[in-house]
């Protein structure tokens, strides 16, 4: 059993700086991840213990005195890498589970996929999972092997589900789980299925690839993914009805601003008088950097990096890609503090905003992202002529 390579491009790379890299953190921070808090989490034998290692790892006290978007900023990398190393332990002891019911042990080599935020190391506190897996059938494998091969992974990826539900990730909605048959399978089974999706780009279709466009590979080699990854790449070259659809998929977002540059909160509801951050500003930004990275051939699955390889192709000039790298920067940090303005600990609230609780340059910087987001989407909108 062996964790993602992080050398893979899927992953991002911590150590560059125009990526990924943790900005410096305030000195009174206690929201860390030491050597000994890692060991602790890979030492876990339970889905149990794991889960009481997350409430511990993320505790929300830290942020409680922090109010600028700035100070929150390099929360997220760390949020995120405990995020991470949590879901691989996971994983892990879903496969050992198994072994332990006697059901054995992986009969091929096979890749745990994190889709969504999670694919690009943006997961806020709380977060649901949206996961894959993907394996190697030989091509000598006879049809009972191949069965056996396909018990065995529906059992793995209910296994996992239901341990990471446990451990406080609820499964998406959308049902994007790897015990869902559309979200597990053969690398031939994951090719033919990018092709069905392209060749037949309806709106449902349209989202399964760009839910397959943020793949990561968290757990195991990360080499199973990579035909998928090229697959993908050969389906959008030269394909402006492609990448035409997929950025009809996205611009349905209402950035909430004003034509005088107000923003407008919620006015009924329990969340009057507060934002959508996440589907108001922080979504359309990562759709539309997306869309230009796939458009131009750009395959990573962090925004961030996929802004750092869009400024050094030189596709927008080196001032915007800074202007979005820090407003996006600031705005995973924003995204932190949301389950702190209603601490009822469910999913939905993890998105809203109150603005009475922002600082005042916190309200500035978010007006500004609204912005950008408008600009990012008038430009998204002409992309597929320009293809």
């Amino acid at each position: 059993m062996t964790s993602a390579n992080t050398e893979f491009m899927d992953t991002p790379n911590y150590s560059n700086q125009s990526a990924c890299s943790p900005l410096p953190t305030p000195k009174a921070a206690r929201l860390t991840l030491s050597p000994d808090q890692l060991e602790r989490i890979h030492q876990a034998t339970t889905f149990r213990e794991l889960s009481q290692i997350r409430q511990e790892l993320l505790d929300l006290t830290p942020l409680h005195s922090l109010k600028r978007a700035g100070e929150l900023a390099p929360f997220a990398v760390i949020v995120n890498l405990i995020q991470d190393h949590i879901i691989r332990q996971g994983v892990t002891l879903a496969v050992m589970e198994l072994a332990k019911r006697g059901v054995g042990e992986p009969p091929f080599p096979f890749a745990f996929i994190q889709f969504g935020s999670g694919g690009r190391c943006e997961q806020a506190l709380i977060s649901d999972q949206d996961n894959g897996l993907i394996y190697q059938v030989p091509s000598d494998a006879d049809p009972s092997t191949r069965e056996k091969a396909l018990g065995y992974f529906h059992l793995l990826g209910a296994t996992i589900v239901q341990g990471l539900e446990e451990v406080g990730y609820p499964p998406c909605q959308g049902n994007v789980t790897c015990v869902s048959l559309r979200w597990r399978g053969s690398i031939e089974q994951w090719l033919e299925r990018l092709d069905g999706w392209a060749a037949h780009p309806i709106w449902e279709n349209a989202r399964y690839l760009l839910l397959a466009s943020d793949a990561r590979v968290l757990w195991g080699d990360s080499k199973l993914f990579t035909p998928v990854r090229e697959r993908f790449r050969l389906l959008l070259a030269n394909n402006p009805l492609l990448i035409g659809r997929l950025v009809s998929n996205t611009l349905h977002y209402r950035v909430p601003l004003g034509l005088f540059g107000r923003i407008i909160p919620e006015v009924q509801g329990r969340y009057r008088g507060a934002i959508n951050l996440k589907y108001g500003v922080y979504l359309p930004i990562v759709n539309c950097v997306r869309h230009f990275a796939l458009a131009n051939g750009i395959f990573v699955s962090s925004t961030l990096e996929r802004i750092a390889l869009i400024r050094e192709h030189g596709i927008w000039p080196q001032a915007f890609c800074d202007e979005v790298e820090s407003h996006f920067r600031q705005l995973l940090g924003m995204r932190l503090i949301a389950p702190l303005h209603w601490q009822d600990g469910q999913y939905t609230s993890n998105s809203y905003i109150k603005l009475t609780e922002l600082s005042p340059d916190s309200t500035v910087m978010t007006r500004t992202a609204m912005r950008l987001a408008i600009r990012l989407q008038r430009m998204t909108e002409k992309l597929p002529s320009v293809f």
